[in-house]
């Protein structure tokens, strides 16, 4: 077991929460995930696995340089330090902002939610599959990108987001040049648009749309350009406690031949038990399902994960998680595609793995 990963783990344990430091506008925070899993890695073959790791390790600062203008930047140090968001936002009123630098795309509400404040620890196969990444980056999840956002309305809170994304990357599964092999060989450029409505007070109703245009290099000097679309709703319901968010997404899928559809949604259902003044309790149950492919048939898949949330005060929670599928996800892949050089993650068939989690979240 890896050294540097127990004593991170026992540093979370033992360590107290605390707020933010936080003074004339500057705050400083850092957020630990750590987590124990047992998964069922070859169900064909009965293996298991167990692993302990620091999942995530972050520092965010934000600023406040005055009250229209806030400075963001966050940065993972699992792994090496890569920087997540860094992104300056100005507002000129309550119902026009600008946001520009590298931050999530506004698609999806369940991939928009902070991994600090899921109830069910993974997002699931929707989000794996399509949102976070596909054969050309992913439908939400963060990029380099413009965006004008904003409120209108008082007895109807209306909120929206209009943005352009750009993001490149090296896909082992096209054309490598010989001599930098090293080197960029996809991109794409995300034109993203959600709207959200509280209609009563309760309901709360979002759409989003995702226009991606995207090239590859099929060889020295080829490249040839695509576009995809992906359709989203969702619905979130809450009342004394009691949430139920519906999200479902429609749309083509990267990864497949062109012209494929997918179709996938998620609700999760939960409620808030107030235990003391500083502690609560919060079970929460997912039912998820994919069909990444309209071509193929019997290559759906469905996820059922339940959780116990266990939250103390405002930076600590415990969660216990069990998570699991049946049938498999498959799609076809596109013909200039070399199958036998592909990532893993854009093969089928692909089971959805049993995983039973033990997981500590602080905010520190």
């Amino acid at each position: 077991m890896n050294r540097f990963v127990i004593s991170s783990m026992l540093i979370l344990l033992m360590c107290p929460a605390a707020s933010a430091w936080e003074k004339d506008g500057l705050r400083l925070r850092g957020k630990l995930i750590g987590r124990y899993q047992v998964r069922d890695q070859e169900p064909k073959y009965g293996r298991w696995t167990d692993e302990l790791t620091l999942n995530r390790a972050r520092f965010d600062a934000r600023w406040e340089v005055h009250e229209d203008l806030r400075l963001q930047l966050e940065l993972e140090m699992t792994g090496g330090v890569k920087a997540r968001d860094v992104y300056a936002r100005y507002q000129f009123n309550r119902a026009f902002r600008i946001t520009v630098g590298r931050f999530k795309k506004p698609f999806s509400k369940l991939r928009m939610t902070s991994r600090w404040d899921l109830l069910i620890p993974r997002r699931g196969i929707v989000d794996n599959h399509l949102i976070r990444r596909t054969m050309f980056g992913g439908f939400g999840r963060r990029n380099a990108g413009l965006m004008v956002s904003g409120r209108v309305g008082e007895s109807v809170k209306l909120r929206y987001f209009v943005g352009m994304f750009d993001g490149d990357f090296l896909n082992t599964a096209f054309f490598q040049d010989p001599d930098d092999p090293g080197e960029d060989n996809t991109n794409y450029r995300d034109y993203v648009a959600r709207v959200q409505a509280r209609v009563i007070p309760g309901i709360v109703v979002g759409f989003n749309y995702n226009h991606k245009r995207a090239g590859v290099l099929l060889s020295a000097g080829d490249e040839r350009r695509l576009t995809f679309n992906m359709l989203g709703a969702d619905v979130r319901f809450s009342a004394e406690g009691f949430r139920l968010q519906l999200e479902g997404v429609w749309g083509d899928n990267p990864s497949a031949v062109k012209g494929r559809k997918a179709l996938g949604g998620h609700a999760i259902a939960s409620y808030r038990l107030k235990l003391t003044e500083n502690m609560q309790l919060v079970p929460a149950f997912m039912f998820e399902y994919l069909d990444p492919d309209d071509g193929v048939e019997d290559g759906e898949a469905m996820r059922l994960a339940g959780a116990l949330n266990l939250l103390i005060g405002e930076h600590t929670r415990i969660v216990l998680a069990v998570e699991g599928g049946m049938d498999e996800l498959v799609w076809e892949i596109p013909e200039y595609v070399t199958p036998e050089e592909m990532d893993i993650e854009f093969k089928g068939p692909i089971e959805v793995p049993t995983r039973i989690t033990l997981q500590l979240n602080l905010v520190i």
